[in-house]
């Protein structure tokens, strides 16, 4: 239907181009150099559908710095806004120019990538200062200060890449006492409040992430817990630390700041199963 809509657009835009050529063409100067264009947006790309009469070469400015002398340019932005594209041909009889504006929304799977502007994938690490009553985290001492420097890289193809640049990782301290005691480093000044410890570990190479919008079920501790009209992160491997299970519900994001609630395991005798949510935020970087 888009595809149809587009060269609908252009063979009007065609048509338009004729008749003003059709009235120059008595004129003793040679025509004027004409274009249009029209353009397509899906997500962060943007396909452009250019056409020109009596021109030689084409340039475009994409309004963001960046520029291509393609008719028929693709083009990705690496973030939302709204965008003034300019088209500029030029012929024997000078040069003409086209301008329209292209807005980019800021969809989530954008602001948590970057988008396929961005083929490394977007990265974003635990932060060090929080708004108090709005994010999560603040510092975290004796020894476990280090985890802040770990990166968690979503890629718009849907890869997911965890980098504990120490080879350590933060986990629950239940969950890294049953099952990863003998690699234990450090443990939280106050385990109360802050039941996390720092352990040796080797992410998954492999990890994905996918978003699950709606409603879902959480087998937690004391029964299942049901949440509506939530959105959970769906992922391969832990964000923010590591625990027997992977809870991961999206709060709120922006192109800077990503805050989360974690499942987080408290009680050894049902270590398997989260007991609370822990609030964390995450800065991109």
């Amino acid at each position: 239907m888009k595809t149809t809509e587009m060269n609908l657009k252009r063979m009007f835009a065609l048509l338009i181009l004729a008749f003003v050529v059709a009235n120059c063409s008595d004129d003793e100067e040679p025509p004027m150099a004409l274009a249009d264009f029209q353009f397509l947006v899906d997500g962060t790309q943007v396909s452009f559908n250019g056409t020109v009469a009596n021109a030689d070469t084409v340039s475009w400015d994409f309004g963001d710095g960046n520029t291509s002398s393609e008719e028929d340019p693709v083009y990705a932005y690496a973030s939302p806004g709204t965008f003034t594209v300019v088209m500029t041909v030029s012929g024997n009889n000078g040069t003409f120019s086209e301008t329209k504006q292209v807005t980019i929304q800021p969809s989530l799977e954008l602001l948590l990538t970057g988008g396929p502007a961005q083929p490394d994938g977007k990265s974003w690490r635990l932060k060090k200062t929080f708004t108090a009553g709005k994010e999560g985290a603040g510092p975290v001492d004796d020894g476990l200060g280090a985890s802040y420097e770990d990166t968690f890289t979503f890629v718009h193809d849907g890869r997911y890449i965890v980098d504990n640049k120490d080879g350590q990782s933060l986990m629950g301290l239940v969950y890294a006492s049953v099952v990863h005691g003998p690699n234990i480093t450090a443990v939280s000044a106050d385990p109360n409040n802050v039941p996390l410890a720092n352990v040796v570990y080797t992410p998954a190479t492999d990890a994905t992430w996918e978003v699950l919008e709606g409603g879902f079920t959480v087998d937690a501790a004391t029964g299942p817990v049901a949440f509506k009209d939530k959105t959970q992160l769906i992922l391969g491997e832990y964000l923010g630390f590591k625990d027997a299970s992977l809870v991961v519900i999206l709060k709120e994001i922006t192109e800077t700041t990503m805050n989360v609630a974690l499942g987080i395991h408290t009680e050894p005798s049902v270590f398997e199963k989260p007991t609370l949510l822990f609030h964390l935020s995450l800065e991109a970087l």
